[in-house]
C-alpha cells in the first residue's frame, strides 16, 4: 500500500502543530515530556515534526516525507524500517509514533528495531475504530502488548491513553 498523504497534504504535521489548542500539539509535547533519552531513533519519522522538536534522528521510507523533513531541518534519512542502516544497539531508545498500523509485517520491523536498540521502545498507536485507508491494522492495548512482547520486549509501565486523546501510549524494554 502506497502512503500518499505527503503528496496530497504536504508537511501536514507541521501545519497541525501551529494550532496550540489542538490535539496534535498536545500529543507532540506529551511525547517530548515522556521520552527522557537523547540518543533516540524515530522510526517512521514522516515529515520530521516530532523528530525536529525532540532533536533526534529519524528514518522514513516515503521520499516526499523525507524531503519535507529535511527542508524543515529535521535529521531524517530515507530508509526502510525493515532494514535500518544502523549498527546493533546504536540507539538508547526508539520512538514509533503512529507507525505500526501502517506496516504490513510489523513483527519483522519490531525485530529490526530491537537490533538497533539498547533499551527502551516507545510506541504510540491509535485506538481501534478509526477509518484510515493507510492502516493495515489497529491494535487494542492487549493486542499491541502481545505483538511487541512476541518480538522480544517487555512492557515496563502501564499503557495509557491520555484524556481527550485517541492514542495508546506504551513503553517497552528490550529483553
Amino acid at each position: 500500500m502506497k502512503f500518499t498523504k505527503y503528496h496530497t497534504k504536504g508537511a501536514y504535521h507541521w501545519h497541525r502543530l501551529t494550532n496550540t489548542d489542538g490535539r496534535y500539539f498536545r500529543y507532540v509535547y506529551l511525547v517530548k515530556d515522556w521520552i527522557k533519552e537523547t540518543n533516540v531513533l524515530d522510526v517512521g519519522a514522516g515529515d520530521g515534526c516530532i523528530t525536529k522538536i525532540l532533536g533526534i534522528k529519524g528514518v522514513d521510507d516515503e521520499p516526499e516525507a523525507v524531503r519535507f523533513a529535511q527542508e524543515k531541518g529535521a535529521d531524517v534519512i530515507l530508509a526502510s524500517a525493515y532494514s535500518l542502516p544502523f549498527e546493533d544497539e546504536e540507539f538508547d531508545a526508539v520512538f514509533m509514533g503512529h507507525v505500526l498500523e501502517h506496516i504490513k509485517y510489523p513483527f519483522i520491523v519490531l525485530e529490526e528495531v530491537r537490533r538497533v536498540l539498547k533499551k527502551n521502545l516507545y510506541i504510540v498507536s491509535p485506538v481501534p475504530g478509526g477509518e484510515d485507508q493507510f492502516h493495515y491494522k489497529d491494535w487494542d492495548m492487549e493486542e499491541l502488548k502481545e505483538l511487541v512482547e512476541s518480538a522480544g520486549f517487555e512492557l515496563v509501565e502501564p499503557m495509557f491513553r491520555p484524556k481527550r486523546d485517541e492514542n495508546i501510549h506504551a513503553k517497552f524494554r528490550k529483553v
